[in-house]
């Protein structure tokens, strides 16, 4: 009788998308019949829709840019380019959106229409939030793969040499590789102790060709950690 309460409570306090959410939750944790398999299509559309109710502004300035969309997702998903939206989603990327919202116009930024100006906004949203959102870090450090500048490093360094970031460094240590200097490649080689973004490191250092790290990367071409191990063998082929 009490859990039905505190259940009931639940419900009372839980807006529509939080009930979405559960429901589909339900769902995806457990094997589906026929019926479930299609509630749950329902369900997942029904939630994107309720959620993009969060950014209708958005939405209705870029039809104003003659870019028509129904989710952000519109854009993450299209073959085509968008870069009269580019600053519409930088300003709106630090509003208090949705954690999946928030997802997706961080991917949707992941285009070359977005170099040279998406990057500080993206690492000033990595700084703000919550290390614990491991998934939406990491997708910001994907995006920052594609747009990163010169300009971006000194932001960058901070975030990859912080072990607290965890596995969300990742590609921030992939994108270092693009920006060949001697003060990234000394960091990208101090991070070949750090196995969490080891391969990442090593993938960098062959991109830049770094002659400097050869000899601790040919180390790591023996290593018990079979993806080191193969990062380090693609990497010794790029410098040698």
């Amino acid at each position: 009788m009490v859990q039905l309460f505190v259940n009931l409570s639940q419900d009372i306090n839980m807006n529509k998308l939080e009930k979405l959410e559960r429901r589909w939750n339900e769902l995806s944790g457990k094997p589906k019949n026929k019926e479930e398999i299609e509630e749950t299509l329902l369900l997942g559309k029904e939630i994107e829709l309720e959620r993009a109710k969060e950014y209708s502004l958005m939405i209705i300035e870029l039809k104003e840019k003659g870019i028509a969309i129904s989710s952000v997702w519109d854009l993450v998903n299209t073959n085509q380019s968008y870069p009269n939206a580019i600053p519409i989603l930088i300003e709106h990327l630090p509003k208090d959106y949705h954690e999946k919202n928030k997802e997706g116009i961080v991917r949707a930024l992941a285009v070359k229409d977005a170099i040279g100006k998406a990057s500080p906004v993206l690492i000033a949203e990595y700084n703000r939030t919550s290390k614990d959102k491991t998934l939406l870090r990491w997708a910001i450090g994907n995006t920052i793969y594609t747009t990163i500048t010169e300009n971006d490093v000194d932001s960058i360094l901070p975030i990859v040499q912080d072990k607290t970031n965890g596995m969300s460094r990742q590609m921030f240590v992939a994108a270092l590789g693009k920006v060949k200097s001697e003060k990234t490649e000394n960091v990208l080689i101090d991070l070949l102790d750090d196995e969490e973004v080891a391969p990442q490191a090593l993938e960098a250092l062959g991109k830049m060709k770094s002659v400097k790290a050869k000899g601790r990367i040919s180390v790591l071409s023996k290593h018990s950690n079979p993806l080191i191990r193969k990062e380090a063998e693609k990497a010794l082929k790029k410098i040698t």
